[in-house]
């Protein structure tokens, strides 16, 4: 009995450090749920060939794309990418962000802002560029655009809209030249 006594005392007196204000923080990764894909309207599916893209695993945490995009047409100047992003609500999608690159010519290279997504695929960085086979080196998804937390848990869908627009002023007159989807999901780890 007084063993037991004794163990009680020790238990207390460790917990009498403890931070019980909060709760532990569950941590959170961002991962592809899908390799991207082409859109299934006809002019997309003559735009590019996703075929040769896979999502792969380092470990249990960490997914990557990789593979060969196959362009059928190439990129001109004055390229839109449309970027939306949804989130998957009770099997309805729901629109949380869109984004337009205005000339996706003028953004390659090191010093674009979209550099740490453009930098995994091969694409060169002199624009425009032909049609052809572009490798992807495993890409994962930058979890710094989105916070990666409970709240934000999910699933996701990316619509990746290629217009050209001829005034390069990234507003009206667009040609739908395609589209790709990808899908990631934010969960616990």
């Amino acid at each position: 009995m007084l063993f037991l006594y004794w163990i009680a005392i020790f238990i207390l007196v460790g917990l009498s450090d403890a931070d019980f204000s909060k709760p532990p923080e569950e941590e959170w990764v961002l991962n592809f749920d899908s390799p991207v894909y082409v859109c299934s309207d006809e002019i997309s599916q003559t735009f590019v060939d996703t075929s040769g893209v896979e999502v792969q695993r380092h470990n249990e945490t960490t997914a990557f794309m990789t593979g060969k995009f196959k362009f059928f047409r190439g990129i001109e100047p004055c390229t839109v990418v449309e970027l939306i992003v949804e989130k998957d609500k009770n099997g309805r999608a729901e629109v949380m962000a869109t984004h337009d690159i205005c000339d996706l010519c003028a953004e390659m290279g090191p010093d674009s802002a979209y550099y740490k997504y453009l930098k995994y695929i091969g694409f060169p960085e002199d624009c425009p560029f032909d049609a052809g086979e572009y490798d992807i080196n495993e890409f994962v998804p930058a979890s710094d655009d989105m916070p990666v937390n409970a709240a934000n848990g999910g699933r996701y869908f990316v619509t990746i809209n290629f217009y050209h627009n001829p005034d390069c002023d990234c507003k009206e007159g667009r040609d739908f030249v395609g589209c790709l989807k990808l899908d990631f999901v934010i969960e616990p780890l």
